[in-house]
């Protein structure tokens, strides 16, 4: 460890889950995720000692006793900048590493051994990513303090350090490893395969409802046949898209869209545009898959972008439902027209959040090999 500097603690927080199955399944798969990280965070020397706060008690205790310290709750409503600024304080240390439960599912011991020792230098930021940040590790910690009001979420912590506390930030490479992260259920079902995945998160993966497997499956035959369309929908950065197009030998089509809509402030401030939304509304969901369907072969579509055109998200459960695909669960009228034309498109269609045209694909793409020269007539090739 570089400048005599101890290990540097840690901070887990996990969200708390809801009532309805579709939350359920996915509170389930958090705490997984958050047991794997634990148990491999505690056998990297660089990273000292971990402190949980669970939105769930049961899920604090489960933690604990697998060898994390507990953190005092609040009993008011969570406020993610509020609530790191003031474990900060009250830990009083020069430097932290903040984790969502489930923002390193593929991160390996030796993973984490690499960016904890990256990150022993002087005053830094080292995030997994900057535009949508799920993890990072903090020095000086007290910065945190001073721009806490901004943080209403972990997705904007990159770019509120770097822009308003005046910080060095430094993005991991993208890899399934830096960027998957486990929001939404088809986030779960597309790390499922991935070997970086820990024990618990694996016996998570064997319930994944058969009609996500299903979805699945159409996916990997879609990028493991050459020649085939894959359209992508949502935040999709260059970065993935060159992944995609050097990893397989199919066609792309993107419509890239509102990349840091969260950590910008525009959701807030109700300023996302959507192009693609905008058809979707005018035409009816329908209408809009059959179009769709009319040249692609399959769809990776992060919906948030259009919910976030439509002002308030739709709840949690009703989010997890519709990526589901379960149409009865949900409350929202637009959501589950959408769902059911989805549910009924001529091509496999997988809805979620950032990580299905992020880190869930990279985690895919990780999973299969398809790379390598495409023969031409003539005896050439090209490299995609």
């Amino acid at each position: 460890m570089s400048g005599g500097q101890g290990p540097i603690p840690v901070v887990l927080l996990l969200s708390p889950g809801g009532r309805t199955p579709a939350e359920a399944w996915m509170a389930r798969a958090r705490l997984a995720a958050s047991r794997d990280l634990l148990a491999r965070l505690l056998e990297v020397p660089a990273a000292g000692q971990v402190f949980v706060l669970a939105g769930n008690p049961d899920d604090q205790k489960d933690l604990v006793e697998r060898g994390a310290t507990p953190l005092p709750g609040d009993s008011g409503p969570f406020h993610f900048g509020r609530t790191l600024a003031s474990i900060v304080q009250s830990l009083s240390v020069p430097r932290v590493a903040y984790f969502g439960g489930a923002s390193a599912p593929l991160a390996t011991v030796d993973t984490l051994r690499g960016i904890f020792e990256r990150a022993m230098g002087g005053d830094r930021v080292l995030v997994n990513n900057y535009h949508s940040t799920d993890w990072a590790i903090v020095s000086p910690a007290e910065k945190l303090i001073d721009v806490a009001e901004r943080l209403v979420s972990d997705n904007a912590l990159g770019w509120v350090l770097a822009h308003e506390a005046g910080l060095p930030v430094e993005a991991m490479p993208a890899s399934a490893a830096s960027r998957a992260d486990l929001d939404t259920p088809s986030d779960v079902a597309m790390t499922a395969s991935h070997p970086g995945l820990g024990l618990e998160m694996r016996r998570v993966s064997q319930d994944l409802p058969q009609a996500v497997v299903d979805r699945m499956a159409h996916l990997r035959e879609l990028l493991t046949t050459p020649g085939r369309n894959l359209t992508l929908m949502g935040r999709v950065s260059s970065g993935v898209w060159r992944s995609v197009e050097e990893r397989t030998q199919i066609w792309v089509r993107v419509f890239s869209e509102e990349r840091g809509l969260l950590a910008s402030g525009r959701a807030a401030r109700g300023e996302v545009k959507s192009l693609v939304g905008g058809l979707l509304d005018e035409i009816g969901p329908r209408a809009f898959l059959q179009r769709l369907a009319s040249m692609t072969d399959g769809v990776l579509w992060d919906t948030r972008v259009w919910m976030s055109t439509h002002g308030a998200w739709p709840s949690p459960a009703d989010r997890f439902a519709s990526d589901l695909g379960h149409t009865d669960e949900i409350e929202d009228l637009a959501l589950r027209e959408l769902t059911a034309a989805v549910a009924e498109a001529a091509i496999p269609v997988i809805t979620g959040g950032h990580g299905v045209v992020a880190g869930g694909l990279l985690a895919v793409l990780e999973t299969i090999d398809t790379s390598g020269p495409w023969p031409l007539a003539g005896g050439q090739t090209v490299l995609r």
